[in-house]
C-alpha cells in the first residue's frame, strides 16, 4: 500500500469516527462519510469492501491505537498491583482523551450485526483484552499480592465495568472519565487484595 493509499483510508477511517460519534449509526452511511472526508463514495469502496469492513477498520484503528498507548504503561509496574491500577487508569486516560473514538466505537458495537459467518466487531479484541486481564490477575495471586477470588470472573467484571464508559459519555459528555478510573481503580485494587 501506498503512502498516498495510507493518507486516504486514515481520511476515510476518520471520517467515519467524525459521523458515527456526532450522527449515530443510523446516520453513518457511506454517502455521510463520504460527504464528511470530502471524497465520493466509490473513493471509500475503493479502499473498503464496504460499510461493514469500513466500520471493523475503526474498531481495529482504535483498538491498536489504546493498546500501543496504554500497554507500556502496564508493563513498566513495579508490581502487580501497581499493574493493575494502571490497566485501570490507562483505559480511562485514553478514553478521557479520545472521546470521539470511544463514542463512535460505542456506536459501532451497539448497532453493528455481523453477517452470517462474520464474527462480532469487538469480539476478538474483548477476548483478548479479558483473557490478558485474567492472566495479570492469576499471576498477582501467585505472587501473593492478590486474594483468593476467579481471575476470569474479575477480569469479565472490570471489563464490563470500563466498556460500560461508551454509554456513559454518551449519556454525560462531560462525564468526568478519570474520576470514574480513580474511583474503579480503588474498588478493585480493594477488592482484589490479599
Amino acid at each position: 500500500m501506498t503512502f498516498i493509499e495510507q493518507a486516504r483510508r486514515r481520511q476515510i477511517v476518520d471520517a467515519a469516527v467524525d459521523v458515527l460519534a456526532r450522527d449515530g449509526y443510523g446516520a453513518a452511511s457511506l454517502a455521510a462519510i463520504a460527504g464528511d472526508a470530502g471524497v465520493s463514495k466509490g473513493v471509500i469502496l475503493y479502499h473498503f469492501a464496504g460499510k461493514d469492513d469500513l466500520l471493523r477498520a475503526v474498531v481495529a484503528d482504535v483498538l491498536e491505537e489504546a493498546t500501543t498507548e496504554m500497554r507500556p504503561r502496564v508493563q513498566a509496574a513495579a508490581s502487580f498491583a501497581a499493574a493493575l491500577g494502571e490497566y485501570i487508569t490507562s483505559n480511562l486516560d485514553f478514553i478521557a482523551s479520545r472521546r470521539r473514538k470511544i463514542l463512535a466505537l460505542t456506536e459501532i458495537f451497539n448497532n453493528m450485526r455481523p453477517g452470517p459467518g462474520e464474527p462480532v466487531p469487538y469480539g476478538e479484541g474483548h477476548r483478548a483484552a479479558v483473557a490478558s486481564l485474567t492472566d495479570l490477575l492469576a499471576a498477582g495471586q501467585r505472587a501473593g499480592e492478590f486474594g483468593a477470588f476467579s481471575a476470569g470472573y474479575a477480569a469479565v467484571a472490570l471489563r464490563a465495568a470500563i466498556d460500560a464508559v461508551g454509554d456513559l459519555l454518551r449519556a454525560d459528555p462531560d462525564m468526568d472519565t478519570r474520576e470514574y478510573g480513580a474511583q474503579l481503580a480503588a474498588l478493585f485494587g480493594k477488592a482484589v487484595a490479599a
